[in-house]
């Protein structure tokens, strides 16, 4: 099986990861002591409802319990919600995430493509609403991932709302991953949440992956006011997959509000340093991000000549709609940052 995100340190020896789009700053202290008492109780089995957990999240977005869906990471709600929907044939952007594609195929759907243009940055124009007029009639489910993954680019709000009300109006699903957007500080004038209540056919993504740097705990969430759907997905769930640590962790990590609005300051703060100090060492062009990463391009050698440097980065060729020499580079710490523009300014003289 071929590997096709970041973070792969096992096979590729660099001192640096920034092929990994989490937060540099690592859990919340309250979160790794909230984990380590949950090591305590895994002699017993976790509650496979999360509902403590479920809870906790329902109170952070101001919505309904029942509308919340706890999983092992966004990845498996992803593939439990194509199981759950069975959508024979779906649509997404390219580039983007490529889990939707392997979860809609493994459900034995076909995903199929709009192309983002690179004259317009990659941003999402007016012109996917009239794609999906003329196509809707056969699709079962869109996907879009805001902010979108690789490119760091936000969907405008107005747009997302046709999208939305033409896949009500049409019976398809739409899926809108936003588990990057809690690392941007206005990310409620992106977010869809509040439209749960009036559409049944929105399904919302998050996770504590990426903002809550977790990825080896695991732990993500669905929402949607569907909530035939909501036990359709759980039934595709395994039993028990999100664990104790887990939960508890991700329950006290949504009492720490500090902790956002010091990520948040940080990581615009570190991406500025880099497009100022970096981009113009390795980038022949840079797309503008809202995210904590950076989609660039550079030479076809760039990720050999990095790793010689003991960095890791994303090669994102394998990104549909992208190809030889794009590369996403994540926004990591102060002094991990300063590192690496030290590591490559001696390419310079």
């Amino acid at each position: 099986m071929e590997y096709l995100h970041g973070g792969d340190i096992y096979r590729n020896q660099a001192e640096y990861d920034f092929s990994v789009n989490i937060n540099p700053l690592g859990m919340p202290l309250g979160s790794i002591q909230a984990a380590h008492e949950g090591i305590v109780l895994v002699g017993r089995y976790p509650d496979y409802k999360c509902e403590s957990l479920c809870q906790a999240i329902a109170s952070s977005h101001s919505i309904s319990p029942e509308y919340v869906l706890a999983g092992n990471g966004a990845a498996e709600l992803i593939y439990n919600l194509c199981y759950a929907v069975n959508p024979k044939k779906a649509l997404t952007i390219a580039p983007t995430f490529q889990e939707y594609e392997k979860a809609v195929n493994a459900a034995g759907g076909e995903m199929e493509y709009y192309y983002l243009k690179e004259e317009n940055n990659f941003d999402l124009q007016y012109e996917f609403v009239t794609e999906l007029f003329g196509r809707v009639g056969d699709l079962d489910m869109v996907f879009l991932c805001n902010p979108n993954n690789p490119t760091g680019r936000v969907i405008r709000k107005d747009i997302l709302l046709k999208v939305l009300q033409t896949c009500q109006d049409r019976d398809v699903y739409l899926c809108v991953d936003e588990s990057f957007l809690p690392f941007l500080a206005n990310e409620d004038n992106y977010s869809m949440i509040d439209y749960l209540e009036s559409y049944d056919k929105l399904i919302i993504l998050r996770s504590f992956t990426k903002i809550y740097g977790m990825p080896g705990l695991r732990l993500g969430y669905a929402l949607s006011s569907n909530r035939k759907l909501i036990e359709n997905m759980r039934e595709k769930c395994q039993p028990w997959s999100v664990s104790t640590p887990a939960q508890l962790a991700g329950i006290s990590a949504l009492k720490d509000v500090d902790f956002l609005e010091k990520t948040r300051q940080m990581i615009q703060g570190e991406r500025e340093y880099l497009v100022r100090e970096l981009m113009p060492i390795i980038a022949e062009k840079y797309y503008d991000s809202y995210a904590n990463y950076i989609l660039f391009k550079g030479g076809s050698d760039l990720k050999v000549r990095l790793l010689e440097e003991g960095v890791l980065i994303r090669d994102c060729s394998n990104f549909k709609g992208l190809g030889q020499g794009y590369y996403r580079m994540a926004v990591r710490s102060t002094s991990e940052n300063k590192e690496l523009v030290r590591r490559v300014s001696k390419w310079q003289r």
